[in-house]
């Protein structure tokens, strides 16, 4: 199998975390940028995005949740699991999660091509800001439960608020509190996540540099 991936997307970086978890035996990444928009790229996926998943047959797997859910159902991996319809409360939290790494990373896009004073940027910062006010104050009780299970909503969620971090740092200064950071500190996922940072992956590590052991 081959996964296209880069050093900086959100994307990439819980797929590569759930693929170093399933520990499949042969694994190959292709470090691309998607905006050079590489004919390799666009050869597997007609839309030029990463991360892509290329099976043994050639199949191309595109979109990191369904990425994430073939790895899982596949491998059957101990340390993470899909979210269950019988928990409303980790799908309530993929959700939210899924779609905050969603949108903290098309602002950052639109940012490349457009004034900073865009409408969609402007909404899109906004809508980061209350979900991180939303996050604050429901890392609490009411999601503790969830928030502590190995689950993807959990890696989700820990790595769209490493990203908006990384990218929105001053929202995140200013409206991530205590709950947040506690979240973080204390996630599952912490230590495989910090083998993944950016700035681990601009190095192009080979996969078994990073599976888990």
């Amino acid at each position: 199998m081959k996964l296209f991936l880069n050093d900086t997307s959100p994307f990439s970086r819980v797929v590569l975390a759930t693929a170093a978890l399933a520990k499949p035996e042969q694994l190959k990444l292709e470090w691309v940028d998607p905006w050079q928009s590489p004919e390799k790229l666009k050869q597997v996926n007609p839309f030029c995005t990463i991360p892509v998943l290329e099976l043994d047959d050639g199949t191309a797997l595109v979109e990191s949740l369904c990425i994430c859910q073939y790895l899982i159902e596949t491998y059957q991996p101990k340390g993470v699991s899909l979210a269950s319809a019988k928990r409303p409360r980790d799908i309530y939290l993929m959700g939210l999660a899924k779609t905050l790494m969603e949108l903290s990373f098309r602002t950052v896009a639109l940012s490349r091509f457009t004034a900073n004073d865009n409408a969609l940027i402007g909404r899109g910062d906004e809508g980061v800001i209350r979900c991180l006010t939303r996050l604050e104050n429901e890392l609490t009780s009411a999601l503790n439960e969830s928030s502590s299970q190995t689950t993807i909503a959990v890696l989700y969620l820990h790595v769209a608020l490493d990203y908006v971090a990384f990218r929105h740092n001053s929202a995140f200064v200013s409206h991530a509190g205590q709950n947040i950071r506690e979240f973080l500190e204390n996630s599952p996922y912490r230590s495989i996540l910090q083998c993944m940072t950016p700035e681990c992956l601009s190095l192009s590590p080979l996969f078994n540099d990073l599976t888990v052991q």
